[in-house]
């Protein structure tokens, strides 16, 4: 039943993904209104899970599910932060962001899958791994919350691809092209590549954290894809108020520590699937009132 259900799910997200690619303007360019809505469609399926483990599974569940997607939602930030960085770096017209965006969210997904498989192969093998993740969960904590707009990670992933790849010109959407017989690459597909390398690390935060709720395959799978599914309207979004959302990184390390020591006090601290979405809803609000509320920082708004 639960597969049934999943599957008919999976029906409508490709629908609901028709329309929305259909539905972009000629130019390729999302308005911010449109941008709204489509982060809201992708909120309100990514939430229709929720009630689908509900009803087949358990509350707990349930619980487990909205956490974890909850979670993974937050972290997508990251991931559109850095999308926005390369995108800009390696000059991308706007007509052809939206199409890298979804190529990146799918590789995104790609890479989680077995990453997903071997985690939970690997609490199963045991429980000592709770203890490892833990401690990485509270590195990581510590390294976002020091994680400032000119962090120099992406910068090293284009230099180090434009040095050891033979890079073309622009050539709208085409990742490859021969030019004089040669083949070279386009920074199309550069981009593509960087933000592949970007997905690998973020996954280093996004697994371990979601492994801290749930062990159930099905349910990681399904929170991680319908997280990912709402990456296209979110960098729209972003894009416009990335300045307003000034402790996001403050909220995503705290949502990190938090998780990071339930893994480490599994042992002596039961907390619950419901708890855990408690904290999660929590850190998210807390988080994005702060940011919302505090004064924009000083100094000449950049052009958009």
């Amino acid at each position: 039943m639960l597969y049934l259900a999943l599957a008919g799910l999976v029906v409508v997200l490709a629908l609901a993904y028709w329309l929305e690619t259909r539905g972009s303007s000629a130019d390729g360019v999302s308005e911010p209104r449109r941008a709204l809505i489509w982060s809201g469609v992708w909120l309100v399926l990514g939430l229709v899970p929720v009630l689908i483990f509900g009803l087949v599974e358990s509350s707990q569940a349930a619980s487990s599910y909205a956490a974890v997607y909850l979670i993974e939602r937050a972290l997508s930030l990251d991931n559109v932060f850095v999308f926005a960085v390369l995108i800009s770096a390696f000059e991308i017209s706007v007509a052809e962001r939206d199409h890298l965006v979804s190529w990146g969210a799918l590789a995104a997904f790609a890479l989680r899958i077995p990453a997903i498989f071997l985690g939970v192969a690997l609490f199963d093998a045991s429980h000592l791994v709770g203890y490892v993740l833990g401690a990485l969960l509270l590195v990581l904590a510590w390294q976002t919350a020091r994680t400032k707009e000119d962090t120099p990670g992406p910068s090293r992933i284009v230099g180090f691809l434009q040095r050891r790849l033979p890079v073309g010109a622009h050539a709208g959407r085409r990742l490859l092209v021969v030019r004089d017989g040669r083949r070279e690459i386009t920074p199309m597909l550069l981009c593509l590549i960087a933000i592949m390398f970007a997905d690998i690390t973020f996954a280093v935060d996004s697994i371990p954290a979601a492994l801290a709720i749930s062990h159930d395959r099905v349910l990681l799978l399904t929170s991680n894809l319908l997280a990912l599914l709402g990456l296209r309207p979110l960098f729209q979004i972003v894009s416009v108020a990335r300045e307003r959302l000034r402790y996001m990184d403050e909220t995503i390390a705290v949502l990190l520590a938090i998780v990071g020591i339930k893994l480490l006090a599994a042992d002596v601290l039961h907390v619950g699937p419901i708890a855990s979405l408690l904290a999660v809803l929590a850190v998210l609000a807390g988080g994005t009132a702060i940011s919302l509320r505090s004064e924009p920082p000083a100094g000449p708004a950049s052009p958009r």
